[in-house]
């Protein structure tokens, strides 16, 4: 009973909150999309919903220090889905990110995400000291590598979520700030300076394709390819614009939704400020406010490394995603293609977000050992 009292019902409110706004959203987004079958994708939203809810009953159960010692095992299974997607994964608009299972289409790179801030939480979490530059070098590379085989998809948005969870990480575990800046500022730096004298001078630009970093710059000024790289956001800024203050309605925005590309999934946050406008859109963000800050409140209070490593990874994932997806739709953030976590239709991002709710709720209930570093 009093491990029940120690449950965050007002995270769990919010969660369902989220989850109902979903299928309102989703409804409405797909209604046309499968002639005769206008509820096709919230019947297979409600599926992975209730999935999701049995395994963050499942994954806040179990203490989370139990997990500590299979950290590495998760960790490389992780990095074997990735590889196996670039093997022998299923292709689809341009990239390569999915693992045909019969009629379940798995996306290894979700759940990859979580299993970076495990093995990394339980690596940094043996690590005395992280005060010398060096001592970063061996996180750096731990992360590198699933972050370079989704890269590799191509999928540069959860690449770069990759790099977020461990610049956040590594600033809980007690590296030097001046380092952190150095290391990611300055590398960001060069990658500006790079793309500058690629555009100027046509220095060649590695790794990056030149679609690539058209959507990436184009969002500067989407019109200056309309029908092209700038065709997702402004499709994106006519929708959000459409709904004014209080939104079409549900079901009134057909006409619109056919030229909205991906509106269930990476743009849903347009549809949302379609039907419901900038009242509906900035609930839904308030709504988020709140998750995240429920999710602080519970790692401030986690008493060991491990489980504050953890807690700090997961509520990163969770932020930089709602950031980057409401970014992008607002056009103020590039096109990279991440789900709006636990709106956006999809299996694998609504089971990681589920669990990743489930590994907060656990750091919660199995509070752990005070610990310190030397």
């Amino acid at each position: 009973m009093a491990r029940l009292l120690r449950v965050d019902f007002g995270m769990l409110l919010v969660v369902a909150l989220l989850c109902v706004m979903s299928l309102v959203v989703i409804a409405s987004a797909t209604h046309g999309d499968v002639p005769g079958s206008p509820l096709y994708y919230v019947t297979h939203q409600i599926q992975w919903l209730i999935l999701g809810t049995i395994i963050l009953v499942v994954v806040a159960s179990i203490g989370y220090r139990d997990l500590q010692p299979y950290a590495a095992y998760i960790y490389a299974f992780g990095v074997i889905l990735l590889t196996l997607v670039l093997v022998a994964g299923h292709s689809a608009l341009g990239a390569q990110r999915w693992i045909n299972i019969g009629p379940f289409q798995l996306q290894p790179s979700e759940f990859a995400k979580l299993a970076l801030v495990v093995g990394l939480a339980d690596m940094l979490a043996q690590k005395k000291s992280l005060r010398r530059m060096r001592d970063l070098f061996g996180p750096i590379l731990f992360a590198a590598v699933p972050a370079a085989l989704v890269f590799k998809q191509p999928d540069l948005g959860t690449a770069l979520i990759f790099v977020a969870i461990l610049v956040v990480m590594l600033f809980m575990a007690g590296a030097r700030v001046w380092h952190l800046l150095l290391l990611f500022g300055g590398s960001f730096g060069l990658v500006v300076l790079w793309i500058y004298l690629h555009l100027n001078f046509h220095v060649p630009l590695p790794l990056i394709h030149a679609y690539q970093l058209k959507r990436l710059l184009v969002f500067l000024n989407p019109n200056v390819d309309p029908t092209g790289s700038g065709y997702n956001i402004i499709q994106s800024l006519v929708s959000i614009g459409s709904g004014g203050m209080t939104g079409l309605g549900v079901h009134a925005n057909q006409a619109i939704l056919t030229f909205l590309p991906e509106h269930a999934t990476d743009f849903i946050f347009a549809v949302v400020a379609l039907d419901f406008g900038f009242a509906g859109g900035a609930v839904l963000l308030a709504l988020y406010l709140v998750l995240i800050w429920r999710s602080l409140n519970i790692v401030s209070e986690v008493r060991d490394s491990f489980g504050q490593l953890l807690g700090a990874g997961v509520v990163t994932m969770l932020a930089v995603q709602v950031l980057m997806n409401a970014g992008m739709a607002m056009g103020v953030m590039p096109v990279v293609g991440v789900p709006l976590p636990f709106l956006s239709y999809g299996g694998s991002s609504v089971l990681t977000d589920f669990i990743a709710i489930g590994v907060l709720l656990n750091l919660r209930l199995h509070p752990g050992k005070l610990t310190f570093r030397a």
